[in-house]
């Protein structure tokens, strides 16, 4: 499999990003990225607007809403980022089901350690692939990651379980399968997403 090509990125753009995440710390701060294709261009600081900001993030209407100024200019929203303040660089259950822009790139920022920030960026694909709930949560490990939130996690080179493996030959790990229910405990929605890194090069 081929590597993904590398989102450039100017070391203006990383350090206005690392610095965003520090002063928000020890809540999650988020943004945009402007830019065209894998190029940014500029970081565009938004407002966290979640309910509970130390472990989730969403970006405010207002700043979501500069893409169609940006596409009036020729450029576009090429990217969302936000930080993790305490953990690793990589996507979480909620950040999966949060990905709604899967034409942008979602860049997170680590602060696991604070003397060596670590931007990372992903693409995250919804697939909205007709799933048998009831027995995948009979035979899988499922976390409810926040209220009513539940999530299963294929990791890349584990075992695929067999109900999942229909699904594993056309989505490969890694991916979450991602179910939310009401406050009945039925389920509501559903989807797999799959998560692919793009390498990330300061220019």
């Amino acid at each position: 499999m081929s590597q993904p090509e590398a989102v450039k990125m100017p070391a203006a753009v990383y350090a206005a990003i690392v610095e965003h995440a520090r002063e928000g710390k020890p809540e999650e701060i988020c943004g945009i990225v402007r830019g065209r294709g894998l190029a940014a261009g500029e970081a565009v600081r938004g407002r966290n607007i979640a309910g509970e900001r130390i472990e989730n993030y969403e970006v405010d209407p207002e700043t979501l809403l500069l893409q169609f100024a940006f596409e009036e200019e020729g450029d576009e929203m090429m990217g969302i980022y936000h930080s993790h303040p305490v953990s690793v660089a990589w996507p979480s259950a909620t950040d999966a089901w949060n990905a709604h822009y899967p034409e942008s790139i979602y860049f997170i920022c680590s602060l696991e350690f604070d003397d060596a920030a670590v931007i990372r960026a992903f693409r995250m694909t919804p697939h909205w692939i007709e799933l048998d709930i009831a027995s995948l949560r009979r035979d899988l490990a499922f976390t409810e990651v926040r209220p009513h939130l539940f999530a299963y996690y294929q990791a890349p080179g584990a075992p695929v379980p067999a109900l999942l493996q229909p699904i594993a030959a056309n989505v490969p790990a890694p991916f979450y399968v991602d179910f939310y229910t009401d406050d009945r405990g039925d389920v509501i929605d559903s989807r797999i997403v799959s998560i692919v890194e793009h390498p990330v090069q300061v220019v």
